[in-house]
């Protein structure tokens, strides 16, 4: 702009003094001729100027050396105002230029506000791009220890899981064993079965065989007394011989009589045979002595009956087994009497190990009787499973059936059921189900069944978080066939 100013300031000079030098042309051409190629040089320095800043000069101002060198060949009076067109309109394009050259100074502003803005933005993209960066570079470094911390704990699980693989093959390994031993017991226990039921049946065999030959050897001893009597009038010694037999089988007859003793002063104390004597002359006596309860006297001949037991004849054991079973009976309805415990155990383990055992006899009755009594008197869990196992097979025959209705054998059943034990919970259940088999015993099973103490066990049984699933399906068809009523 300086440069500009200047080169104006110039030709505006060149314009101004162009009349003196006109009226001096004269005296001094030489010198005007200098003049105007100074003011030509001036003009190209302000062409050359503008040529710098980018903006177009007039065309005229080319010409104006020309106009000069007309003047100097033409001079006249008529110059003055022919040179005044140029100026004006110098003075306009020059006007006009510094409007644009205003206008390129404003639109340079603008763009410099511009891209002073846009440095702004830029700083301020930078600044953001460097925070980024920054925390881009902190999340990478806590990714990097999440996946280290992962990889950790990963190779923590894994030595875990290593751990309990080798664990469960341990106990797979163990239980394989367990289950080949179980298996090679059970074929054992086949076998000893076997043996042991053939050997049961040789027994049997010796035994009758036995019996026979005491017969034999019985009756031939008689014979032979009775020919030795027919020929020997006198007495002699030997004929006193028998005397310690007889103490023998009074020494063994001691529980028959005791019994037969209790057995009579049951049936005398008990009430009149015949209604010729009224029972309220009995009950108004005053010297009348209290008769014992029927607890009383069950209590009291149970062991007796225990006693004659084991000492009776495998043909006495059904009638001995009936009678206990009814005493057992008539001692659970009296809290007084029941701790008896040494002959109920006693009675379990006679029952239970007695030579043939009862369990093995060939008569229903007796193996039915033989199981409930062990149900009620022991609490082995393999002995009780073993009675179960016998009670089942019992109630599969439609006697057995009537026997278990007779003798109300669901209360045992429904007794061992709130015991819970894991054991005897399915053999129990089987035992109900064989009885719910289609038969004519069925509707009065039923009816025995729909009772207050039934219902209850089977609610509890049913609310047990821990009870199988295969006991629960059992009760649900026995629930299910009550419903049917």
């Amino acid at each position: 702009m300086e440069q500009y100013s200047r080169a104006l300031k110039d030709l505006l000079h060149a314009v101004s003094e162009r009349p003196a030098a006109r009226l001096g042309r004269d005296e001094d051409t030489w010198s005007d001729e200098d003049e105007h190629r100074d003011q030509s040089d001036a003009l190209d320095q302000t062409n050359i100027l503008c040529t710098e800043t980018d903006v177009t000069l007039p065309s005229d101002l080319a010409c104006t050396s020309g106009s000069f060198e007309t003047e100097r060949v033409w001079p006249g009076a008529g110059a003055g105002p022919r040179s005044r067109v140029p100026v004006e309109q110098v003075h306009w394009e020059m006007i006009q230029i510094y409007e644009k050259l205003q206008m390129r100074a404003a639109e340079l502003s603008e763009r410099e506000r511009e891209l002073e803005r846009r440095e702004k933005l830029l700083l301020r993209h930078q600044s953001t791009v460097t925070r980024l960066l920054n925390t881009e570079g902190g999340v990478l470094n806590r990714v990097n220890a999440l996946q280290q911390e992962h990889e950790q704990e990963l190779e923590k699980l894994r030595a875990a899981l290593r751990e309990k693989n080798r664990e469960n093959r341990r106990i797979k390994s163990s239980f394989d064993s367990i289950k080949d031993l179980n298996e090679t017991m059970k074929r054992q226990l086949t076998e000893l079965s076997e043996q042991n039921t053939r050997l049961e049946v040789q027994s049997q065999r010796v035994h009758a065989r036995l019996e026979n030959l005491q017969q034999y050897s019985v009756s031939h001893r008689g014979r032979e007394n009775i020919s030795l009597k027919s020929h020997d009038s006198k007495p002699s010694n030997q004929d006193k011989a028998p005397p310690p037999r007889k103490a023998i089988r009074s020494c063994s007859s001691v529980p028959a009589v005791k019994l037969l003793s209790y057995l009579m002063d049951w049936m005398l104390d008990g009430p009149p045979l015949t209604s010729d004597e009224p029972n309220t002359e009995r009950q108004c006596d005053p010297c009348e002595v209290p008769h014992p309860s029927l607890q009383e006297r069950c209590a009291k001949v149970l062991p007796v009956l225990l006693e004659r037991f084991q000492q009776a004849e495998a043909s006495r054991h059904l009638p001995l087994l009936r009678f206990i079973y009814r005493a057992l009976t008539q001692l659970e309805h009296d809290a007084q009497h029941l701790p008896l415990t040494s002959t109920l155990r006693r009675l379990g383990d006679e029952v239970t190990h007695k030579s043939p055992p009862l369990f093995r006899s060939s008569c229903p009755h007796t193996r039915f009787l033989s199981s409930v009594l062990v149900l009620k008197t022991l609490s082995q869990a393999d002995v009780l499973a073993q009675a179960l196992d016998v009670l089942h097979g019992v109630v599969g025959e439609d006697k057995g059936r009537g026997l278990f209705l007779k003798y109300k054998a669901l209360s045992i059943i429904l007794s061992l059921l709130r015991t819970g034990s894991p054991g005897l919970l399915a053999p129990s259940l089987d035992v109900l189900l064989q009885m719910s088999a289609d038969s004519r015993h069925l509707p009065d099973f039923l009816e025995a069944c729909s009772t207050d103490q039934f219902f209850r066990c089977s609610v509890v049984l049913l609310r047990n978080p821990r009870v199988d699933l295969a006991v629960a399906e059992k009760l649900s068809v026995l629930l299910q066939k009550l419903s049917c009523i």
